[in-house]
């Protein structure tokens, strides 16, 4: 798994005025963007630069504090989606569109695992979040 070794380069996200990151906001750059909310994130955990397929997101998860993990999204249409919890666990899963709830319970705590979720297409995504998972 390859990992961001250039020093130069930092990692970038864009929250929204309600505090929320917006979905594909990710930046790697040498600079902060000048227009937006945009706030540094760790670039050597967030940027995997092993091929991820242009459908699907990735996020490290750390259970330091607890082994419970929970996230909502909300789509436009129905859709289908796989979550690889970064544990072995997949969950492949559809819905007819609107709110979804995700959840998973590691059975380790102190780690740090690197969950994927794949869309059929991640354009129909309107909002990701990470509730209680501070």
């Amino acid at each position: 798994m390859a990992r961001n070794n250039n020093n130069k380069l930092k990692a970038f996200v864009r929250f929204d005025g309600s505090g929320r990151i917006v979905p594909s906001s990710l930046i790697v750059q040498a600079f902060k963007p000048k227009v937006g909310n945009y706030k540094e994130i760790d670039a050597k955990e967030c940027c995997n630069y092993s091929t991820l397929p242009s459908n699907c997101i990735q996020f490290v998860v750390d259970t330091t504090d607890s082994t419970f993990f929970l996230f909502s999204f909300v789509t436009s249409v129905p859709t289908n989606f796989t979550i690889s919890w970064g544990d072995g666990t997949t969950h492949p899963d559809s819905g007819s569109g609107g709110f979804y709830e995700e959840s998973h319970t590691y059975a380790q705590q102190g780690r740090r695992y690197t969950v994927r979720i794949c869309f059929d297409s991640p354009e129909i995504v309107q909002q990701l979040e990470f509730l209680g998972n501070d």
